[in-house]
């Protein structure tokens, strides 16, 4: 994987990308980003979690609205209000190394807050994220990392048992809307990706 290729794609799709080697001065570089009193909307990110962003940014004096600050009862609430945040903080499922992010989901919370409202998007991710293509990254999405979520997330669906996606119309199934960002939307104002050259999320 050429990293600088990815980077030099996404700078000209109208991205911001930053490389860092550790997930430490990432962390850092999100923190000098976001403004202290900022409100900030964060998905249900494994990355994001291991990064520890959510309660380091709550520490700087951020008003965060994310999953691990408010019970499941209000979750409702949580999702209105990450939505409509002056920053939005996510993992992706997937990046190609073309510069296209391709996220699934089971509410849509997460992508139409990528895709509308929010001026401010931070991208971060780590490289086992990036895949060839767009063929590759619905299927690192389906037949990978929402076999993990569903299991980590207790759901009853057959790729919990299975591992493998058959694109199934269980209740519990976490994958029922797809967003592809090829390019900043007209009203975002900065889409960041920040790469980090660690394993690090699903």
């Amino acid at each position: 994987m050429d990293i600088q290729k990815v980077m030099d794609n996404l700078k000209r799709k109208g991205f911001k990308p930053f490389y860092f080697e550790t997930g430490d001065k990432a962390t850092d570089f999100v923190l000098d980003l976001i403004p202290q009193n900022a409100t900030v909307g964060i998905g249900g990110s494994m990355t994001v979690k291991e990064l520890g962003l959510d309660q380091k940014l709550v520490d700087k004096g951020a008003q965060v609205y994310a999953h691990a600050f408010l019970p499941p009862d209000k979750q409702k609430d949580l999702f209105k209000l990450a939505n409509s945040s002056e920053w939005y903080i996510s993992s992706t499922n997937a990046l190609t190394e073309g510069g296209d992010f391709v996220n699934i989901d089971g509410s849509a919370n997460r992508i139409s807050a990528l895709a509308f409202g929010i001026p401010n998007v931070v991208y971060v991710l780590g490289v086992n994220k990036i895949t060839p293509d767009l063929e590759s990254a619905i299927d690192r999405v389906r037949n990978y990392a929402s076999p993990l979520n569903v299991k980590r997330l207790n759901k009853n669906t057959p790729c919990a048992t299975s591992g493998q996606c058959c694109y199934c119309d269980s209740p519990d199934c976490i994958c029922n809307a797809t967003l592809i960002s090829h390019h900043p939307t007209k009203h975002q104002k900065n889409v960041y990706a920040v790469i980090i050259g660690e394993t690090l999320g699903y």
